[in-house]
C-alpha cells in the first residue's frame, strides 16, 4: 500500500478545515457533522478523525486557521509606527477574515459570549496568538508613553479583542445599520484608547 506523502496529508487537512469552517458556519458546531465534513471534503466517511481526535478539536483547527489568517494579514499590511496604527490594523485585518468567512465568525463570537466549557477554553487557546500580538503592540506602547502602565498588557488585550466582539455583536444585531463593518476598526480602537470621557480643554 503506498504510503501518503506529508504534503498530500496537509492537503487534506487543510480541505477539512476549509469545508469544517463552511459547515460550521451553516450548522453551528453541535449540528455539523464529521462524516458529512469528511464526504464534502472530497474523503471518505470517518476519514476526518484521521486528522482531528474530536469535533471539538477539528473546531479549534478552523479557529487557529483563521487566527494566523488575521496575523498574515496584519504583518502584510502598511500602517504607521504608533500603536494606534498597529492597532487599528490588527482589527482590520480581522475584520477581512470576517468577511471572508462571515458565519463561522458568528458561531465562534456565540461560543465566546456562550462559555461552555466544551469550547471555551479551546477559543482561548487557539486564538492565543492574535492576542499575543496585540500584547506585543500594547507593550511597546507602554515602552513608549502611549500606552497607561497600570494595567498589565494581557488584560487589555482581552478588553480589545473584546470590543472587536462585541462591536461584531452589534453590527449583526442592527442588521448592519451600525456599526457597518468598514467603521468597527477605528471605532474599536478610538473607544479603546481615548474612552468615552469628555475632552480637556
Amino acid at each position: 500500500m503506498a504510503r501518503i506523502s506529508k504534503e498530500s496529508k496537509d492537503l487534506a487537512r487543510q480541505k477539512l478545515i476549509e469545508t469544517a469552517a463552511t459547515h460550521f458556519a451553516a450548522h453551528g458546531i453541535a449540528r455539523a457533522g464529521v462524516d458529512t465534513i469528511s464526504n464534502d471534503a472530497g474523503f471518505a466517511k470517518g476519514t476526518l478523525y484521521n486528522y482531528f481526535p474530536s469535533k471539538n478539536d477539528l473546531f479549534a483547527a478552523v479557529i487557529e486557521e483563521a487566527c494566523h489568517r488575521a496575523l498574515r494579514k496584519y504583518e502584510s499590511a502598511e500602517m504607521g509606527a504608533t500603536v494606534r496604527d498597529r492597532l487599528r490594523a490588527l482589527a482590520a485585518a480581522d475584520v477581512e477574515v470576517l468577511r471572508e468567512n462571515e458565519g463561522f465568525v458568528k458561531v465562534l463570537v456565540r461560543e465566546a459570549m456562550s462559555f461552555r466549557p466544551e469550547t471555551y477554553p479551546l477559543i482561548v487557546e487557539h486564538l492565543a496568538p492574535l492576542v499575543a500580538k496585540v500584547v506585543e503592540v500594547l507593550e511597546a506602547g507602554v515602552n513608549e508613553g502611549e500606552i497607561r502602565d497600570d494595567r498589565p498588557p494581557p488584560q487589555l488585550a482581552l478588553l480589545f479583542i473584546g470590543l472587536l466582539s462585541l462591536m461584531y455583536v452589534q453590527h449583526w444585531g442592527s442588521g448592519g445599520l451600525w456599526p457597518p463593518l468598514d467603521d468597527v476598526p477605528d471605532l474599536v480602537v478610538t473607544t479603546f484608547l481615548d474612552g468615552a470621557g469628555g475632552r480637556n480643554e
